[in-house]
């Protein structure tokens, strides 16, 4: 384990590269992000040797921060043990356990890295960092490591994101796309693409076993869905409903298509 430094300073140069990590260009820059939350810190033992760069404990931690913090720092993350007011200055949380870690981001793809295989979640202008990190969360228990996220969309840098992913936002991979652009690559996979919208046909089991394994699930903004221009273009599902609510949220139906297009592989292997 590497020797723990006390922070007590509120202008120690570690806090300060922690807030400016709030900012997705300094992320960029740096190619760093900051994450917080035991259930990230324990994600993080599954990423390579150097995704990790510190280690950060609050001395007002919970006793399960604390067995993460320590985890981490028995592989040889330096860890820092910060002030309670220390703490509270670089958190983003209301009620925070008292542990983060500033580590490697998932990797951005360039355009012409548009995956051709394997299944891949498509995210329409999402712009709620909590529902990309649950969705990245989903996607990724049915082992996809694939995100295409259409401009303007909020980042997989974002601190929220990756604590609501469990910590598997740090080992995906992220494809930024403007409208037109991801129109145009969608386009060209034809029945590989699955667009929710609630007019589309709606998803059963026999019609999922007829497409492809590799399914390219969009998701559409959380109050507006997806554009008319997209719902004119792309093959159209929608999650079946008999109760009295008219729709689901973005999350859920995310999910529910996920299981229906990507457990094949699981059913068949049980």
């Amino acid at each position: 384990m590497k020797e723990t430094r006390t922070i007590t300073s509120r202008r120690d140069k570690l806090l300060e590269l922690i807030l400016s990590l709030r900012d997705k260009d300094e992320c960029r820059k740096l190619g760093l992000c900051w994450a917080e939350g035991a259930i990230a810190a324990d994600y993080a033992l599954k990423l390579k040797k150097g995704a990790v760069k510190s280690v950060v404990l609050s001395m007002e931690a919970t006793d399960k921060a604390r067995e993460a913090a320590e985890k981490l720092a028995k592989t040889g993350i330096p860890l820092y043990l910060l002030a309670p007011s220390c703490f509270d200055k670089i958190t983003v949380l209301k009620n925070p356990e008292g542990l983060g870690i500033v580590a490697e981001p998932g990797q951005t793809l360039s355009a012409d890295e548009f995956p051709k295989k394997g299944p891949a979640a498509c995210l329409w202008q999402l712009m709620d960092p909590g529902n990309l990190g649950t969705i990245i969360r989903s996607a990724a228990s049915f082992g996809c490591e694939h995100f295409i996220l259409v401009s303007p969309c909020v980042t997989h840098f974002h601190p929220l994101a990756i604590r609501a992913s469990a910590g598997a936002a740090l080992d995906s991979k992220f494809l930024y796309l403007s409208e037109k652009e991801a129109l145009e690559k969608l386009k060209s996979e034809g029945k590989r693409v699955c667009a929710l919208s609630m007019e589309g046909n709606c998803l059963n089991l026999n019609l999922c076993y007829n497409n492809p394994e590799d399914m390219i699930v969009v998701s559409g903004n959380e109050p507006h869905g997806l554009p008319i221009e997209v719902r004119k273009t792309l093959p159209l599902y929608s999650v079946p409903a008999t109760g009295r609510v008219e729709s689901l949220n973005v999350t859920a139906a995310s999910a529910i298509a996920y299981y229906f297009f990507w457990s094949r592989k699981l059913l068949n292997q049980s």
